[in-house]
């Protein structure tokens, strides 16, 4: 009895021993359990720092903001190349012949016309009267034409403009379509051309294609502020130019019909001021004075007028004495 009395009581000794041991095994479970929460709370910490970042990403732009800082080319825009084109078309069947040798044979007549390197082009219509402004509207120039008015390529907004976005479309990525900013940016298209020509947008009557066109397209600029040096300070003349209507077919009523677009006009010499004749490329050539060029031009013309009606008119030859 006294045996089992004493199993009895090292058993519950033994016991007890157990069941204090236990609570600092749990509290060291209960340590790992927190430091594991703490890197936890610090990773997410981390985490929501560097979302934070990513929420400061700079916006996209709307499409109108987008559209309103892209600009195409003249040889890009499709109305322009179709201009461009219709022009070239219009001048083959007035005068017989290409504008430009290289049209004949070019896949890409616009490109071709836009770095024509010895022949500048405008072509020129009448300002719609809704804008409150009659007169001439320039709706295509080439680089030579450019040259011609003292204007880089880069620079060709400043004389016309490749189109405007429509503001009747809307923004896809916006629903409320913002009427202001539409108004804006037509206004920023519109306001980038600086520079008018002095170009007749029309041609009196039946007349469709003239040669040996001369004309002042820039009037002297009287300002004080300028440089009397600077050659945008004098009289710009082209010299010895064709002009020719440019028109385009169009079904009306089931027929065909031929609606005006303008007027294009081609040289290959300019004046500025009175001495200073100019070819595409930078050539400059000091001359007599404009009106001394004028009367020795009329003398070439009349000259040929009458060698042609020599060998038009009364048959005459090359070797004839009178041609020769």
């Amino acid at each position: 009895t006294n045996r089992l009395l004493l199993t009895c009581i090292l058993a519950l000794a033994a016991l007890s021993t157990a069941f204090v041991v236990q609570p600092a095994t749990r509290g060291v479970g209960a340590d790992t359990c927190i430091s594991s929460t703490s890197h936890r709370t610090t990773s997410s910490a981390l985490f929501a720092k560097k979302k934070k970042k990513k929420a400061n990403k700079k916006e996209k732009k709307g499409g109108f903001e987008w559209a309103s800082s892209f600009v195409l080319q003249p040889y890009e825009a499709q109305a322009v190349r179709d201009l461009a084109s219709t022009a070239v078309a219009c001048f083959k069947a007035r005068a017989g012949n290409h504008l430009l040798p290289e049209l004949e044979s070019t896949p890409d007549v616009p490109k071709t016309l836009w770095n024509a390197p010895n022949t500048a082009c405008v072509i020129v219509q009448q300002d719609d009267a809704d804008a409150g402004v009659i007169g001439t509207k320039v709706m295509y120039a080439n680089v030579a034409a450019l040259e011609t008015v003292g204007l880089q390529p880069i620079d060709f907004q400043q004389l016309f403009s490749t189109g405007a976005p429509p503001s009747s479309q809307k923004d896809e990525t916006d629903d409320d379509g913002d009427d202001d900013e539409k108004e804006e940016v037509n206004k920023s298209v519109a306001a980038t051309t600086t520079m008018q020509l002095n170009l007749p947008p029309t041609m009196k009557g039946d007349k469709k294609f003239e040669r040996g066109y001369s004309k002042k397209v820039l009037k002297q600029n009287n300002s004080d502020d300028d440089d009397d040096d600077d050659d945008s300070n004098y009289d710009v003349t082209i010299m010895n130019a064709y002009r020719w209507d440019v028109e385009k077919s169009i079904i009306l009523n089931g027929k065909f019909v031929t609606s005006p677009i303008g007027v294009a006009y081609a040289w290959s010499e300019w004046m500025i001021g009175d001495s200073l004749l100019c070819q595409p490329g930078g050539i400059q050539d000091v001359v007599g004075d404009l009106e001394d060029l004028e009367a020795i031009e009329d003398k070439i013309a009349q000259q040929g007028a009458v060698i042609r009606d020599l060998k038009e008119n009364q048959g005459l030859k090359n070797k004839n004495p009178l041609v020769v």
